[in-house]
Formats: C-alpha cells, structure tokens, sequence
C-alpha cells in the first residue's frame, strides 16, 4: 500500500516563478490587449461607415446564425463538473465551439488541439498523440502494458481508455463543443489526469426535424461524407438524433518497395444515435443517452524513413510491408439531470467502452530486408459510473460525488526475426491488466464577500491494478503475474478576486497524480511494482471581458513541481527500449502561462489568438546511467502561437482560417540531435457561400506546404537515421452542404 506524504508547497519555487515567467506572461497580456483594442476601435470607424453604405443596398441572406466563439460568457464547462461560466472557472481552460468549426477545416481532435495555446498534437499511437504544457499524454517514454495515463479524452463525459483513444480518434462532426482543461484535474476527474483533459460534447437530440449532410473531396484521395438528423417522436418528452460519418485519405506518405501511395492512410467509419428522455416535459428531468460504433482501418503508426538517399522530406517508407492496425468499437453513454428543486440537481454519468485492434501487423525492423516482423492484437474495455449531488444557493455552491470504474486491457505480440543485441529470437507476449478504482469527492464554491469567493475541492482515490502476464522467449516460458493498490487525497483551491463583473484574477492550487502499477521487463521475464508520481500547480490567472463585450481576453500563469517521476530502469541482461522497469526517482519543474484572446472586431468579423509558453526541465532524471538534469522534456515546444479569424457577410460570404506556429523540440530522451522536430509553420483556411439550407465552400490544409515532423525516433540500432511520422502535404478541396 503506498499513501501521498504531506503537501509541501516549495515557496522559493513559487516566489521565482514570479521573477522569471509573471513578467513574460504579463507583459504578453498587455500587449494583446492593447493590439486587440486598438484593432476593435479603428475597426469600429470603418464599421460605422460601412453600416451607413449597406443601408441604401444592402442584400440580406437567410443563412445559419453562428454565435460569435469570443462571447464566452454563459459558456458552461462540462468538464468542471461544478456548472461554473468558462469566464469564472480558475482552471485554465480552451473551448472550440461549433461555430467556430463552421467556418474552418476543423475534422478532427488534432485539428481543435492545434488551435488551442500550450497543446500540441498529431503523434503516433501508443507513444503519445498530443501534449499538455509539454507532457505527452501517454508518457515520457513508452513501455509494455503501461496503461496509466497523463490525459484523457472524454466522450459526452465517458472516459476513454488509453488504447481507444488513440486507434480511434474522436471526430468533430455534429459537436457541440471540444474543451481542454490545463492543468492537474485528478481532484474532479480523478485517474489518468494528472496534465489535463479533452472533452467532446457532442449535440443531444432536440424536438424539431432539423438535419445536415455533408460532402467533400479533395487532394491525396480524401473524400469524407457525414449526416445527422433529428427525429422528435413524442413532443417535448422524446426525441433521437442519428449521426453518420465517413473520413478517407491517403495520407501523404508512400512506399518506396511497393509504390503503394496511402501508408498513412485514414480510413475511418462513424455511426452515432443519441435518445433524449424528458419525462415531465422539460429539462428539470432528462436522460440522454449515446450508442456510438467507430470503425478504422487508418494507419495509426505510419512512418517515413530516413535511411540511404532518402530523407524524411521524401516521405518515403522502406518497410518490407506497411503497417496494419484494424481498430473497431463501442461507446456507451447515459447522461442522468434530476432537478430536486431550486437548490438541489442529481446528475449521473454511466459509461461502457471498448476496443479491439484484430490482428496488427507491423514491419519492426524498419527496413526492406525482412528481418523482423510482429503480429498481434490489443483488447480494451471500460466501464465507469460518476454520481454527484449539487447544490446552488446565492452563496455556497457545489457538489459531492463518487466514482467507480473497473476497466481491463490485454495486448497479443508474437514476433521472431533478429534484433540487434539479441540476434535470432522468437518471442510472444501476452499480457493482461485490469484496474479497479473508487472514489469520493467533493468541491464548494462560497463567497466569502460579495467579490471574493473561496472554492475548495477533495478526492480521495484507491485504486488497485492486477497484471497477468506470460512471456515465451526462445522457448523459455514464464508466467509474471503481480499486483499493488494506491490510495491518495488529491486536494485543489482556488481564490477569486471579482473588480467588477466582468474583470477578475484570482490564485490556485492543484494536486495532480498519475497511479503506479506493475513494469513487465518481457525479454528478461522479470516485473516489478512501481508508485505513484505527483504534480503540485500552482497558477495564477486572469479573466475579462472589456468593450462592451467585444473582447475577451483570459490567462493562466503557472508552475508545476513533478515529482517521483516514473523513471525507466533497464534490469541486468535487459534489452534496452524493451526490458524497462520503473523506478520513482525523477523530479521536474514546468513554468509558463497561456494567453488567449478572442475580440468581434467587426459585426461580421471574429479574430482569436493564442499564445503558450511552457518551459521544462528535469531536475533529476537519470536513464541508463546518464544524467539528464537541466534538459526539457520530450515533445515540449516552449512556445506556441496561433491565430485566426471567422468572417461571415450578410450576402452569405463567408471565410475563416487560422495560422499556427510551433518551437522546435525533440521525442526520444538520450536521442535528441536524432529525433530533433522542426518549427511548424501551419495556415488552414476555408471560403465559401452558404445561404438559408445550402452551403458550398473550399477548403485548404497547410497552404504553406510546410514539412515538419511530429514524432521521431531513433533507429541507429537497425542502420537507420531515425523514423516517424511527418506532417502531411498541402491538400485542396471543395465542400458541399445541405441542412433542413
């Protein structure tokens, strides 16, 4: 049994966060908000006199009406649980809303992350797909069975397992809304989010008969065809929405043995119904709940190679045979609001979700000589129940609540060939986790003045994880079997300070905690126990609204003391990269803040930006014997920037697209001139006419042509430069919509 020790709040810490990262944050937030307001009125003029034009012949359109993203107020987080405005919410938080995905090629969880300041996006599965504040959702570096994640992905609030969200990735189609929390929010969410957390809250039912199909095609073979429609079968009391999607590319990536054009291929299916239930006939009673099926044949871990006269830049894949990754799966969802009184609300969430990865095939020499090959498959499912009690009164708010989740994984891998370090071998792994967690939290808000308000939060959390594992190698069989449990109090606390109703600042404190488990060393046969590792963060942030509503402007500062990090060790007679165990002996410190505005410049126009800074470094961190204290972390750029604008004209012209630019960083530790990632230079735009029940647009991804590359890795064992996933060439295309 191991148990969290006392907070120790390392003040000199604290105080220096202050010197060195509240003057860049600061000075940042005044001169966005200087730009932007001088950019809103010197607008204003030209609106003015644009206006007085337009009334002696204006043309009018009956087209959609797009709530303008930068009016956050009224914005409720579904993430934080407590029902609190994005604009009153001390955690540092992003919202893309449909609106915004209107107007903009957004398709994907990579394209809304992209958007977002301090996130970064498009990795490879099962060795991180996106980061939070520089820490890689899946870990720092990957090893067999490690299924404790940094972030989760939640679908209509159902957790994701590790696995599931990275083979089949949410889509973006008929969402109401993507949110990103920063930060620690083990506290509300509990496993698995030590970094933060993504939510897809998708569109529930409604009572009217509305529907939308959607066509497109474009460069590389993408062609992507999706629907939704909207049934009310009893008036006010039941109602469904069926959502269809198909997504193909691809991808921009080909074979340099066979020609074959699509090795980073998407091929992706979609079917979602959602049932909205209301009883009594308004919301105070309503269920709702989600059935969802995803299908994918999209190659997950598609690679380029630099080896011989080919460099990354080509694009080129030298595997003998690409890579397979079938993936299918179920999601269950049922979304419970029981209005008690005035005062009082019940919600419930229960989830069910699964995953089967039916025998993946993959080269894993790298190269065109047949050395290597593995075979296997991966199995996941989920189930999850959070229960909570709120309570709202004019001064004390908040909630109490239990979870309780029981989820189990097992991966397949049989492979034979030759390895460097080993030589002739053959190899199968079969392994098998399950975890059980439980939970009690609870989290208040009370104003202590009229413009102060205290909010305080708990969990406790016990979790226990059971491994069985048999290994064969050569011949040798071993049955590595093993078992821990944790249980921790994981506290949070924030205080706001309210100027007026529209302007606020305010100090938090967040505890954040990734579960230990049991390493599985498979060559060597052995396995071993590890702890929990920590994050305490401490933020400082900010929230207006100025202009008469016209402009928000929001921003977290923050420091985040890691601490018994899960550092991997290689065990006597290990194979390196593969025979890792864990260790807590590792210590970082991550120091930053986010920056984002949105402003309406003009009635027709909205412009965002966004801006991250997250500088890390390990404190302690030894690998294999080196010393890696005073490096970053992996995938961390220290800065990101990104910036965008939505214009929508009465006639039924419309237009938006975004910029994004990204740090150089690196992805493996102990390989960093190999595996060094260039800056992004990334512009998406879309244009087009929409009228009152037809829109048709084009669309256009990285028109800048820009090539980087998103996760590499070093393969100098095999003769190799290194390999990875790379980013994907420009592509052009044409929209069609139709909407009821």
């Amino acid at each position: 049994m191991v148990r969290c020790k006392s907070i120790e709040v390392p003040t000199k810490e604290v105080l220096k966060m202050f010197i060195t990262v509240v003057k860049k944050g600061l000075a940042c937030c005044l001169i966005a908000q200087v730009a932007l307001a001088g950019i809103v009125r010197a607008e204003n003029e030209v609106a003015d006199a644009t206006v007085q034009a337009d009334s002696v012949t204006s043309i009018t359109a009956e087209a959609p009406v797009n709530i303008p993203q930068h009016l956050m107020e009224g914005i409720e987080v579904v993430g934080d649980k407590v029902g609190r405005d994005i604009q009153d919410l001390p955690t540092s938080t992003a919202v893309i809303d449909e609106a915004r995905m209107e107007n903009e090629p957004i398709s994907t969880i990579d394209d809304v992350l992209n958007r977002v300041a301090n996130v970064n996006s498009e990795g490879i599965a099962q060795f991180g797909t996106f980061s939070i504040r520089g820490v890689n959702n899946t870990a720092l570096l990957a090893s067999f069975n490690q299924t404790n994640l940094l972030s989760t992905v939640f679908i209509n609030q159902v957790p994701l397992g590790g696995y599931t969200s990275d083979y089949l990735k949410p889509s973006t189609w008929d969402v109401r809304s993507v949110e990103v929390l920063r930060g620690p929010q083990s506290t509300l969410q509990g496993p698995n989010s030590m970094i933060g957390a993504v939510f897809f809250n998708y569109n529930r039912p409604d009572f009217t008969t509305a529907g939308k199909v959607r066509g497109e095609y474009g460069e590389l073979d993408t062609w992507n065809l999706a629907a939704y429609q909207n049934i009310p079968l009893v008036d006010d009391v039941l109602a469904t929405r069926i959502t269809l999607e198909t997504r193909n590319s691809d991808g921009g990536v080909e074979s340099a043995i066979t020609g074959d054009d699509d090795i980073a291929r998407i091929d992706e299916r979609m079917a979602r119904i959602q049932l909205l239930f209301q009883p009594s006939g308004n919301e105070d009673v309503a269920f709702n709940f989600t059935g969802m099926y995803e299908k994918s044949k999209t190659n997950s871990q598609a690679r380029a190679t630099e080896y011989g006269e080919y460099r990354l830049e080509d694009r080129k894949n030298l595997e003998t045979f690409p890579g397979k990754y079938p993936a299918e799966g179920w999601l269950w969802a049922l979304e419970s609001d029981i209005r008690i009184d005035e005062n009082w609300k019940v919600a419930a969430v229960t989830g069910y979700n699964d995953l089967y990865v039916g025998e993946f095939l993959y080269d894993g020499d790298l190269l065109p000589f047949d050395l290597l090959s593995v075979v296997g498959n991966l199995q996941e499912w989920m189930l999850s129940q959070d229960l909570r009690l709120h309570y709202d009164s004019a001064r004390l708010r908040g909630l109490v609540g239990g979870y309780y989740s029981n989820s189990e994984s097992t991966s397949l891998y049989d492979s034979s060939g030759f390895l460097p370090g080993l030589g002739d071998y053959s190899a199968i792994f079969d392994l098998a986790e399950k975890v059980n967690t439980m939970a009690l939290y609870v989290n208040l808000d009370y104003d202590i003045l009229d413009n102060i308000t205290l909010n305080g939060g708990l969990r406790y959390n016990y979790e226990k994880r059971d491994t069985n594992n048999s290994t064969t190698f050569n011949g040798v069989v071993a049955d590595l079997d093993g078992e821990t449990d944790f249980s921790q109090y994981l506290p949070s606390a924030s205080l706001t300070w309210r100027f007026t109703d529209d302007l606020h600042t305010g100090l938090k404190y967040a505890k954040g905690y990734r579960s230990g488990g049991v390493a599985v060393a498979p060559f060597a046969q052995i396995i071993q126990a590890y702890g929990e590792e920590y994050a305490d963060s401490y933020e400082v942030f900010f929230r207006s609204i100025l202009l008469d509503g016209r402009l928000t402007l929001n921003s977290n500062i923050f420091l985040i003391d890691w601490s018994k990090q899960q550092v991997p060790v290689l065990p006597p007679g290990g194979l390196p990269s593969f025979d890792e165990l864990i260790v807590n002996a590792g210590k970082t410190e991550i120091k930053g803040f986010e920056l984002e505005a949105s402003a309406e410049v003009t009635h027709d126009l909205d412009c965002f930006v966004a801006l991250g800074y997250a500088h890390s470094e390990f404190k302690e961190f030894e690998v294999y014997g080196i010393d890696y204290a005073g490096r970053s972390l992996p995938n961390a750029p220290e800065w990101t920037f990104s910036i965008g604008a939505d214009y929508t004209h009465r006639s039924g012209f419309f237009a938006g697209g975004s910029f994004r630019w990204v740090d150089e960083t690196y992805s493996q530790i102990g390989a960093e001139e190999a595996t060094e990632l260039s800056t992004r230079h990334v512009l998406d735009a879309k244009i087009g006419y929409r009228q009152s029940h037809w829109a048709a647009y084009v669309w256009g991804t990285n028109l800048l042509d820009d090539f980087y590359e998103t996760n590499l890795y070093d393969a100098s064992a095999f003769g190799v430069e290194a390999y990875g996933s790379v980013s994907t060439p420009r592509r052009l295309g044409i929209g069609l919509e139709a909407y009821w």
